[in-house]
């Protein structure tokens, strides 16, 4: 019996799919993976290049439905697209990797100004953290694809500069010709809760699938998107909302958490916490009561 993974059909969602297949087949010798695609709206209207902001959950939505159809075993989602809940029926079966999880400054080759034309970014939490650097910013949105929205920075000369994931250049194999990228200190620039981690997501009662995923899964990864997720759930919001929360792992073996939010006044709000992993959801909670309380 083959195994069903489902993906997104844009290039970057088949090339992570793909690495999650070859993993899967790596663990499993002789296992037939094949890769189901599934078309969100938000991948239609890239295609079209329409400026309109994705809902929350936008992009996982189709695949969970896929998965509770059982037109699929399993689905890949960029950890940071899925919601802070989830269907009840459906479980993360494995965290297989994370990637560089900073932000992306992308510009011309040999035009990395820093005032003058358009920043391209349909993110709060991009717009916040880099209006607080750059106050005379001026933002525009842009959609679509990452390859298409580095050939507009390229081809748009009224464009600065484009703010992206280091994650989906990097999986891509790097910037267009002509352009450079900056990749943003996570102290300034709060990544978005679970950028550049994968996330494979399957039904909480396939047994099969579930220990099939186990050896995919890092516990690290885990415990640093569930701090993440814990803060977001707790704080309220989602993709659209200008908050970030990033985790690492120090070398004692505690948990950092970092957070960044937009204050009452408008203006960016950072702190932090550290503690034992296996307490990750407990400190998401933690932090996001604390800067609640300021």
């Amino acid at each position: 019996m083959n195994f069903r993974l489902g993906t997104r059909g844009s290039r970057l969602a088949l090339e992570q799919a793909r690495r999650v297949a070859g993993q899967i087949r790596k663990l499993n010798p002789g296992l037939e993976v094949d890769l189901v695609v599934i078309k969100t709206s938000g991948d239609a209207r890239s295609e079209f290049g329409d400026d309109i902001p994705a809902e929350i959950g936008e992009f996982s939505s189709a695949l969970e439905k896929g998965l509770m159809q059982d037109e699929m075993d399993a689905a890949v989602h960029s950890a940071k697209d899925l919601p802070s809940r989830i269907h009840d029926s459906l479980v993360i079966g494995a965290y297989p990797e994370r990637v560089d999880p900073r932000d992306a400054w992308v510009f011309r080759t040999g035009e990395n100004v820093s005032t003058g034309g358009w920043v391209g970014t349909e993110s709060p939490r991009r717009r916040l953290f880099w209006g607080e650097r750059w106050p005379q910013a001026k933002f525009r949105n842009i959609r679509g694809n990452i390859d298409r929205r580095m050939d507009r920075c390229l081809g748009e000369k009224d464009w600065q500069g484009i703010l992206l994931a280091c994650a989906g250049i990097d999986r891509l194999g790097g910037p267009t010709k002509g352009l450079e990228i900056e990749r943003l200190d996570v102290n300034w620039m709060v990544p978005a809760p679970g950028q550049g981690a994968l996330a494979v997501q399957c039904r909480k009662e396939d047994h099969r699938t579930l220990e099939l995923l186990r050896g995919l899964d890092n516990q690290k990864i885990r415990n640093c998107v569930s701090a993440e997720k814990s803060f977001l759930k707790t704080w309220g919001g989602g993709c659209s909302e200008s908050l970030g929360a990033f985790s690492q792992i120090q070398p004692n073996g505690t948990l950092h958490l970092r957070a960044g939010v937009q204050d009452l006044f408008g203006r960016p709000q950072r702190a932090s916490i550290e503690g034992p992993q296996d307490e990750a959801d407990l400190l998401g909670v933690r932090l996001a009561e604390e800067m609640r309380r300021g």
